[in-house]
């Protein structure tokens, strides 16, 4: 699996939802909608592995985690993607709901700050078994009041906003790579897509 292709993938999502932020309505919609991209990106013989006799899609929605992850059950992945059949791990006759992922892609629209540490942490977690951690973190900013286009969307003087320097600050020491996208109708912020890991923030 070419980590370069997931990565271009969720940038030109990323792009797109900034510059078209009402092609989805949900957050799910978004899940949809990156789904279709990612599938059609990778090269046809990368798009299914063959376990036990059956054909399984690499790209899974609401994959289970491998364990609880220090929560109280085990949760689902926004996106997961299945390492290659040569590259699991363990007995031959692992059950479908435990195999290794090659990434996870983890999203919030408009989601504050408790939010994204929670995916941060359930990543970054040491029995998380991704290889690849990915967070897609958007805001879709409309109004303020009568003026909002969707009352999903946030004001410009949400709490829920996050700095990039913030984030930067949260995600330190961890091995994930944030994509923060912003899309302010009202231009009181600046609207654009920021690459984030512990070391640097770059614009897009």
């Amino acid at each position: 699996m070419a980590i370069d292709t997931i990565g271009k993938v969720i940038e030109n999502f990323c792009t797109e939802f900034v510059n078209f932020p009402y092609l989805c309505y949900t957050e799910h919609g978004l899940h949809a909608r990156f789904y279709c991209l990612l599938y059609n990106a990778l090269p046809t013989n990368q798009r299914y592995i063959e376990w036990k006799g059956m054909k399984i899609c690499v790209i899974q929605k609401e994959y289970r985690t491998a364990t609880n992850l220090g929560k109280s059950k085990r949760q689902n992945w926004d996106i997961a993607v299945l390492q290659p059949l040569q590259e699991q791990h363990g007995d031959r006759n692992y059950a479908y709901d435990y195999l290794s992922l090659n990434s996870v892609i983890e999203f919030g629209l408009n989601a504050g700050e408790k939010h994204l540490i929670d995916d941060i942490k359930r990543l970054c977690h040491r029995e998380s078994n991704v290889k690849n951690k990915f967070i897609v973190h958007l805001f879709r900013i409309s109004g303020p009041g009568r003026k909002r286009i969707s009352h999903r969307d946030v004001s410009p003087n949400s709490k829920k906003l996050l700095k990039l320097e913030r984030v930067q600050e949260l995600i330190q020491n961890n091995d994930v790579i944030v994509y923060f996208g912003l899309s302010d109708s009202t231009r009181q912020h600046q609207s654009g897509v920021w690459r984030l890991d512990d070391n640097k923030i770059t614009a897009l």
